[in-house]
């Protein structure tokens, strides 16, 4: 997996234990670190989830958040 910053926007898949209903999820937020042992996403609502990396399947940068705009 490249380097990318933290404060960036990205989207990370990844394992969940066995015995889960299923057995991968994603989670798009703002990457807070990323090393060697865990990466860890702050999630819209303000969590926090950490990961072990040897769960990580894939961790992506994405553009800024798009802004909606509403009908009148």
């Amino acid at each position: 997996m490249g380097a990318i910053p933290a404060g960036t926007r990205v989207t990370l898949r990844y394992r969940l234990p066995p015995g889960s209903s299923h057995p991968m999820t994603d989670i798009i937020g703002e990457l807070i670190s990323s090393d060697e042992e865990s990466v860890a996403v702050r999630a819209r609502d303000g969590r926090v989830v950490q990961i072990a990396r040897d769960r990580v399947v894939a961790l992506k940068a994405l553009g800024p958040r798009p802004i909606r705009t509403r009908r009148m």
